[in-house]
């Protein structure tokens, strides 16, 4: 366990902060699936699948391996046709919070900005696969 840690405070901030978004979404997924297991909810496959791929990516970079990048690729896909669960998602809702509680946007204006944190969380979920594939590449 302590391996892991060392390996964790060796990586850049960019590839930390990917990783603890990904902790966090194993433990949304989990509360989200045993949610599915009392009420019977039909969304039980798709919260088991994403609690997979978040685990597999935080595992696949505390294991330092460069082909992490693809389950960061194919998560931005499903995410963009099912139900938007993308890793910067929790970040890009307190920024829209504080957006709200600082200008109180219209009705229109939210619809618009809906569009806008789709487009920018796809985005960075792109960025960050080309990013983790260049730096795992890079550091064998």
């Amino acid at each position: 366990m302590g391996k892991l840690f060392k390996n964790f405070a060796k990586l850049p901030f960019f590839v930390q902060l990917i990783c603890l978004l990904c902790v966090l979404g194993v433990a949304v997924n989990a509360v989200l699936l045993v949610r599915d297991l009392f009420e019977g909810g039909l969304l039980f496959r798709l919260h088991l699948g994403y609690f997979i791929l978040y685990a597999a990516q935080v595992f696949f970079i505390l294991a330092r391996e460069k082909f992490v990048c693809l389950l960061t690729l194919l998560q931005g896909i499903i995410a963009l046709f099912t139900t938007l669960d993308f890793t910067f998602i929790p970040l890009l809702q307190c920024f829209g919070k504080i957006y709200y509680w600082a200008f109180h946007p219209s009705v229109e204006t939210l619809k618009v900005y809906q569009y806008v944190v789709v487009s920018a969380a796809f985005t960075l979920q792109m960025a960050s696969a080309a990013y983790l594939w260049l730096y795992f590449k890079k550091k064998r």
